[in-house]
């Protein structure tokens, strides 16, 4: 399955890169660009639709070897149908503007439905404990809740050129190293074929940036990392329910910081402002570029904890989660100092 896997990173970042052309000039042709605002970290007119070549990109691939891991890719059809409803509601989204309540709607229906196809948080493992089992009425809440948290994380601090999709591909990379670690193959086969379109699209996207990913990229990102972290908690040797929320530490950190900070200023959440992290380590007289280096070395960090986790022993947990909640204050002080 190793070499289904090298494949589809392989085909996948080729197929982006050749459809990358047609993407950006579809983009345009539509009326899919951001338009720089008071929010806006850019400034010029920048197509959007990049995350329609990763879908794309990932879709075509995922069909084509399908007959060599079925097994694998069992629960396929339902996330390709949830993933579906998420870049549909993003293409809309990047040309028309949609407002917050009918995102959200879109990735509930998108949510609901790959809980229907079976993929849910159904259980987790409690770090040197037992593993619990979840009814029905509480996996279900727990799966969509999940999902829809992670998609809006992503969203959310994608505001600089190659940020949202590097701290995403490093954290695929990361679930690709534990699935090797611990024979996860549904994990390794679909993040394998997601990061080829994450590393294709980066080509485009580091800065100078040539097209924004746009919701249609940023949800189906997020929808993907939710997704295909759900067949780790199903697996104890995945170490614990800790591990997924490890890797994804940068991106939801910052959701956390922002639903807080909009809470005590009594403003909605989903109202976006110009104070995520990243834009405090901009505040702080830090380079677009370094901040976005920055990041995903935080974003790398995170990801190496949560490697040494699923071999670390009583001590060892203790010493990472400690050196895990210092970063977490420097990051949060870093946020309070550059507003």
């Amino acid at each position: 399955m190793v070499w289904v896997s090298i494949i589809g990173f392989l085909v996948s970042g080729l197929l982006l890169i050749a459809l990358m052309p047609w993407i950006r000039r579809l983009s345009l042709r539509i009326g899919a660009v951001s338009v720089p605002n008071e929010r806006s970290m850019h400034t010029k007119v920048m197509p959007q639709l990049g995350g329609l070549a990763i879908f794309l990109s990932f879709l075509l691939t995922a069909l084509l070897l399908y007959p060599f891991a079925k097994e694998q890719l069992s629960p396929f059809i339902g996330i390709l149908a949830s993933a579906l409803i998420i870049e549909i509601v993003g293409i809309i989204d990047d040309k028309y503007a949609l407002s917050a309540k009918w995102k959200m709607a879109g990735q509930m229906v998108a949510a609901i439905v790959v809980v229907l196809f079976g993929v849910t948080i159904d259980q987790v493992h409690i770090p040197f404990g037992d593993t619990i089992f979840f009814p029905d009425w509480v996996s279900i809440p727990l799966t969509i809740i999940w999902i829809v948290g992670v998609i809006n994380a992503v969203n959310w601090i994608d505001g600089l050129d190659g940020l949202a999709s590097g701290v995403a591909g490093i954290a695929i990379a990361t679930m690709i190293v534990i699935a090797l670690l611990t024979g996860n193959l549904p994990v390794l086969l679909l993040g394998a074929i997601l990061l080829g379109s994450v590393a294709g699209f980066l080509i485009f996207n580091f800065e100078p940036a040539k097209i924004f990913m746009g919701e249609s990229g940023a949800g189906f990102l997020g929808f993907m990392l939710a997704t295909v972290s759900i067949f780790g908690f199903k697996q104890a040797i995945f170490v614990s329910f800790i591990i997924p929320i490890i890797i994804l530490g940068v991106p939801l950190f910052d959701t956390m910081l922002a639903m807080l900070r909009r809470s005590l200023n009594r403003k909605p959440l989903y109202i976006a402002d110009r104070q995520h992290l990243h834009h405090s380590l901009v505040g702080l007289g830090l380079s677009r570029k370094s901040t976005v280096f920055v990041m995903y070395l935080v974003s790398a960090f995170f990801g190496a904890c949560a490697i040494i986790l699923t071999k670390a022993s009583t001590s060892g947990v203790t010493t990472v989660l400690l050196m895990l909640l210092i970063v977490l204050v420097l990051l949060a002080g870093a946020e309070v100092v550059g507003i």
